[in-house]
């Protein structure tokens, strides 16, 4: 191969592989953007947001008015009871972690608010099932085995969004990704 030839060549992959590597580039930066942007909605919007899930149960399952007007109380006071919770959750968090960063951390006020804490989480579990079991009065059977798969279907999308989140965080720390157990 004479020299003209070599240059060509090495010049093409050069190019190649600038055009690839710029490729990856913006279809990481478009990925980002497109998430943030997809959150920032979320955060801005979440009356919306209930307001479209609302109207795809609507539609999903056939819903009488009546039965949207239970949906629709039984939705905001369930927002309304786990708003307070989690608020509640976020102190005592913030308490424990207070507490342990202090000098010399009181360990009987530490357990106290780790029981407050699984007292709230119980707390919010109750008025999840309390929401659920009025949702199931006011369906159909057959209402609720479509609002049953709606909701696992939503489940798993949820665990899928949260593996992949945790997956890319340990790669951006560098961390190996141990192999997964079937």
């Amino acid at each position: 191969m004479n020299y003209f030839t070599k240059t060509r060549v090495l010049v093409a992959i050069i190019v190649v592989l600038g055009v690839t590597l710029l490729a990856t580039i913006g279809t990481m930066v478009y990925g980002y953007y497109k998430q943030k942007q997809f959150a920032d909605n979320i955060a801005r919007n979440p009356q919306e947001r209930m307001e479209q899930q609302a109207n795809f149960l609507r539609d999903r399952l056939n819903l009488t008015p009546s039965q949207e007007d239970i949906f629709r109380k039984s939705r905001n006071e369930f927002h309304e009871k786990t708003v307070d919770i989690n608020r509640k959750l976020q102190r005592v968090s913030i308490e424990i972690i207070i507490e342990l960063s202090s000098p010399e951390p009181d360990l009987k006020l530490i357990d106290s608010l780790v029981e407050q804490y699984g007292e709230l989480h119980k707390a919010e579990k109750k008025v999840m099932v309390d929401h659920l079991l009025e949702i199931k009065s006011a369906c159909t059977p057959e209402q609720f085995q479509k609002f049953q798969r709606i909701v696992e279907h939503s489940q798993r999308r949820m665990m899928q969004r949260h593996r992949q989140r945790f997956q890319n965080e340990r790669m951006r720390r560098g961390d190996s990704i141990p192999p997964r157990i079937q």
